[in-house]
């Protein structure tokens, strides 16, 4: 693998789903659509009184989804998993045996099971964590569809007379539906999956749609889109392809100019093609911008950037680093 490293990623990377997430919360919709960008199909649900939480795909690929009724103390989690078979409603039916709490008579007298529009639920009474009053409901759901398996969990903290009857009825609400074209932001989350972790080949192919849907029509928001960016570069770059790590790249600088971790990353790509000049503009770039020197936010070190090794046995580059990373007078 190149020395293309993915130092100064954690950070960026690290806040990929929780900006999503962020975002998406603040205008909870009524119905929720969830959907794999690779798949058809789409799962809605009414969720009328509960507002988004979380709504993207987990480092392993699932898609995740997770909302709260603050109101009624109820809360919402689905999550859509993929396998490499047909998903069963036998393999629904396993999976809910096997998340049924135990009992030492094995008579399980708090779980009852049955059918909501042929989706088998399981539900059950449980004690808080604490082990004190009040009890917490939940019902768990497993739909088969396709190769997927999607998992609905929706619980509710103190428990009163109906409240079964409100959970139940976000499940009666459950339709499969036709997915729409998938948008920048499912190909972004698509894309985030493989590479979090570090399969950054499998990323690139969703994270180029995912941009040339915003070429042709931005949705992103501005900060979820320099990520975009960022991570594609850097795709490219772990995968051997600096040309188009320095495309997108300059293409990002095309329409965010001031962006130092732009800048930064277009340097690392530059010493990966041995221009030695045009990597160290960039990196003066980097550190000597307003935007950089008024920022709390570091970038990395370069003499410590494997990306660089080969240009640091250069006197001129290293004495540009050395003086970069001096304090600001």
């Amino acid at each position: 693998m190149p020395s293309f490293t993915t130092s100064a990623l954690v950070g960026t990377v690290g806040i990929t789903l929780l900006t999503l997430s962020t975002v998406l919360a603040e205008e909870p919709p009524h119905v929720a659509t969830i959907a794999l960008a690779e798949q058809s199909w789409a799962l809605n649900l009414d969720i009328t009184g509960y507002r988004v939480q979380v709504d993207g795909v987990k480092p392993d690929g699932r898609r995740y989804f997770f909302a709260t009724n603050t109101a009624a103390s109820m809360q919402l989690s689905i999550t859509l998993e993929t396998i490499s078979g047909q998903a069963t409603e036998q393999g629904c039916a396993a999976h809910l045996e096997r998340i049924s709490p135990p009992s030492p008579t094995h008579a399980k007298p708090n779980t009852t099971h049955y059918e909501i529009r042929h989706v088998p639920v399981i539900e059950y009474l449980a004690p808080e964590p604490s082990g004190t009053d009040p009890t917490q409901l939940h019902l768990f759901a497993c739909v088969p569809q396709g190769n997927v398996y999607a998992d609905i969990h929706l619980s509710k903290t103190g428990v009163m007379a109906g409240d079964d009857v409100r959970l139940q009825a976000v499940l009666r609400s459950l339709e499969i539906v036709p997915a729409g074209p998938p948008s920048s932001l499912d190909h972004f989350r698509a894309g985030s999956a493989p590479y979090l972790q570090g399969k950054f080949r499998q990323a690139i192919p969703h994270y180029e749609q995912a941009l040339a849907l915003e070429q042709a029509h931005s949705t992103l928001d501005k900060a979820i889109w320099r990520l975009l960016v960022h991570n594609l570069g850097t795709a490219y770059g772990m995968a051997g392809d600096f040309s188009r790590a320095k495309i997108t790249l300059d293409y990002g600088l095309s329409e965010d100019p001031a962006n130092v971790l732009f800048h930064y990353h277009l340097a690392r790509t530059y010493a990966e093609m041995n221009e030695r000049d045009k990597a160290m503009q960039s990196l003066h770039t980097a550190f000597r911008s307003p935007q950089h020197q008024n920022s709390s936010e570091h970038l990395p070190d370069p003499r410590q950037d494997a990306s660089f090794r080969r240009l640091m046995l250069d006197p001129t580059f290293r004495h540009l680093t050395e003086s970069l990373m001096q304090p600001a007078i």
